[in-house]
């Protein structure tokens, strides 16, 4: 299966942004972070809507960004085959800004110094639609179609697991997977195999 030209786009996008934070010498400095664009976790955005989205272009270091890049780059384009470019975007839009919903939320309820970044929450989104899909529409190869259904509960349960750890956001990752799992519910699938 290869990367559709939307998953690429967005791992280019990604990458670019990373770029931007290695020259503005923002890589693991919340303070210039805040100032590219991360959502601040005191959960007050004064009129910076755009921080709803590009909070999730930006990385808090290279280990940070290589994980969610893989991620995105295996599941993005299995869900790009399934449901094309458009639908695919949309589930990973609706997964971001619903990530993006729930930190906001939780950080107005719990305040805290510091900035929320990265692109877990719509990779989480993404996964949750591509379970949802490889469940509802089996096709193709039995064996094979296990064994992909098998890696995705892998990366899944791992990424929830992960959630519980300090300095990660579990409200992010919930949030994304509440985006990702509306949209899965009425995606039509083009899924072949």
């Amino acid at each position: 299966m290869k990367a559709g030209p939307g998953t690429i786009t967005l791992v280019v996008a990604l990458l670019v942004a990373f770029g931007i934070e290695l020259a503005t010498h923002s890589v693991g400095n919340e303070a210039f972070l805040l100032k590219l664009g991360a959502l601040p976790d005191n959960g007050a955005l004064h009129g910076q809507y755009w921080r709803v989205a590009t909070y999730s272009f930006l990385h808090f270091n290279g280990a940070h960004l290589l994980v969610n890049v893989l991620l995105l780059f295996w599941v993005g384009r299995i869900v790009e085959s399934w449901v094309g470019i458009t639908y695919a975007a949309a589930i990973y839009v609706s997964s971001v800004l619903s990530s993006a919903a729930v930190i906001l939320l939780f950080h107005n309820l719990h305040p805290k110094a510091g900035a929320t970044v990265g692109a877990s929450g719509g990779i989480f989104g993404l996964l949750a639609a591509a379970l949802i899909i490889s469940h509802r529409h089996s096709a193709g190869s039995l064996d094979r179609e296990s064994r992909l259904r098998t890696w995705l509960w892998i990366a899944f349960l791992a990424g929830l697991g992960i959630s519980f750890l300090p300095e990660i956001s579990m409200a992010g990752h919930v949030g994304g997977l509440i985006g990702g799992t509306l949209l899965a519910c009425i995606a039509k699938s083009r899924k072949t195999a």
